[in-house]
């Protein structure tokens, strides 16, 4: 996230967080174009290559004919992944187009060469906010997604629910009165107080009561669907026999995954020294691979992050390359020591025990699902055995299960079906007849040790 580029920037978002009356007693009108709310530093470049035009129903080239245009809009590799649980729902349907865009943002390196290597069809950011209006919009991020022309928006959370706070520098008001980023009115509301989205896809019902006290607007058009990544992460982790020899486990191997959000209260920048350790003092039994949060790798850049790691390599740690889906590693995993990301959420969740390196309280929603993990986690002690550290995690799974799991399954083993109700009710459209499911992910790529000379 990225902070509000000047004063009178901040003063509008802190007049747009007065509380308004709700807005089920009225209709809506047409979704209008909003701003940023949160103004963003320079961008990656856009994709371009290769585009002419935006796909037109009535073009007569077209060799299929399709009655609707579904524009997918990409933020970020974190993103990205988060789509393609979404749209999967959508790319066998011969009356639906799908057109990606490359959404400016500050974190958005690596989105041209992934959209590059979907072979998906691309077009500029600025034909996609001045073109043809699209009849959806399909996103994992609510910046800019106002600009945006369409008869209809949906949006899903890109981690495990919605568990941060307000960026304290963001922020125009007290502290301690920071909302729930993602459920306030700043991040919801165009100009005219009006929501950005006609879908907001909520994990749980406690979401639903946030967005109620923050931005009672947005209401009548939120959606609890469960977690679609969740979901899928439970289908993979049912596959861990093959996760396992993808990624090279030995039967007697204890596989211990490290994973690190971004940031200066990321495992990366408060325990820079903790994957060396995990690889130079667990016994031979064991092996440790890490994956690190995509906005580290495009902060800054695939060549320094892979270096960060040399000596923790040469002492055995392995590293899920740049912007592979970490799913395929939590479902190989035997544990996994992780900061207050998402990964922590989810891996307790599919019941995996969690050893967190710190907790960065002032960051989180004291009531998401990842601070009633922390309440329930070991934190790492420098001093002490790293192997009893483990066992204590060990110990501590049933409840790290229990405070999670709840949340996580608000709808489990149904999210793709209400997902994929909710895109065709917006496209009016009937769905197709077969049942929707979760295909594995792709087990992730590891670096390499001809990529990690200087």
């Amino acid at each position: 996230m990225a902070a509000a580029s000047s004063s009178g920037g901040i003063r509008r978002l802190a007049n747009r967080y007065l509380p308004k009356s709700s807005a089920a007693s009225r209709p809506r009108p047409e979704p209008k174009r909003g701003r940023d709310r949160i103004k963003q530093p320079p961008a990656a470049t856009t994709v371009t290559s290769g585009v002419v035009a935006e796909p037109r129903a009535d073009d007569p080239w077209n060799t299929m004919e399709f009655e609707r245009t579904v524009l997918v809009a990409v933020h970020t590799i974190t993103s990205l992944i988060r789509l393609e649980d979404i749209v999967l729902h959508l790319e066998n349907d011969p009356r639906v187009q799908l057109v990606y865009t490359q959404v400016p943002d500050r974190f958005g390196e690596g989105v041209e060469t992934r959209l590059r290597e979907m072979e998906v069809r691309v077009i500029p950011w600025d034909e996609a906010t001045t073109g043809q209006t699209v009849d959806l919009v399909v996103a994992a991020s609510l910046h800019r997604l106002g600009d945006l022309p369409a008869k209809a928006r949906f949006a899903a959370p890109h981690g495990a629910g919605y568990n941060k706070l307000w960026p304290a520098w963001a922020w125009p008001g007290p502290d301690d009165d920071r909302p729930v980023y993602g459920l306030d009115r700043a991040s919801l509301l165009d100009d005219d107080d009006q929501p950005i989205v006609d879908a907001l896809l909520l994990p749980h019902p406690a979401h639903l009561t946030t967005l109620s006290r923050q931005c009672p607007e947005a209401v009548p058009y939120a959606v609890v669907a469960g977690d679609p990544c969740y979901d899928r992460l439970l289908v993979c982790r049912a596959q861990r026999d093959h996760y396992r020899e993808q990624l090279g486990i030995r039967d007697a191997q204890t596989l211990v995954a490290v994973s690190s959000t971004w940031g200066s209260r990321s495992l990366l920048a408060m325990n820079r020294d903790l994957p060396l350790r995990l690889a130079s003092e667990l016994p031979a039994n064991h092996r440790v691979i890490a994956t690190v949060h995509p906005a580290v790798w495009a902060a800054h850049g695939a060549r320094q992050v892979r270096n960060w790691f040399r000596d923790a390599h040469a002492a055995g740690l392995d590293v899920v390359d740049t912007y592979e889906d970490w799913r395929g590693l939590l479902a190989a995993a035997d544990f996994l020591v992780a900061d207050h990301g998402s990964l922590s959420a989810y891996a307790a969740g599919a019941e995996i025990p969690v050893l967190l390196s710190h907790f960065a309280d002032s960051e989180v929603d004291p009531d998401s699902i990842v601070a009633e993990l922390a309440r329930h986690s070991p934190l790492v002690d420098p001093q002490a055995s790293l192997v009893k550290q483990l066992a204590a995690a060990r110990e501590a799974q049933p409840a790290q299960w229990q405070a999670t799991h709840d949340r996580l399954a608000a709808r489990r083993g149904v999210s793709a079906e209400i997902v994929r109700e909710t895109l065709y009710r917006k496209l009016s459209l009937a769905e197709l007849p077969q049942p929707a499911r979760w295909p594995l992910v792709p087990p992730p790529r590891l670096v390499r040790d001809n990529r990690r000379s200087p």
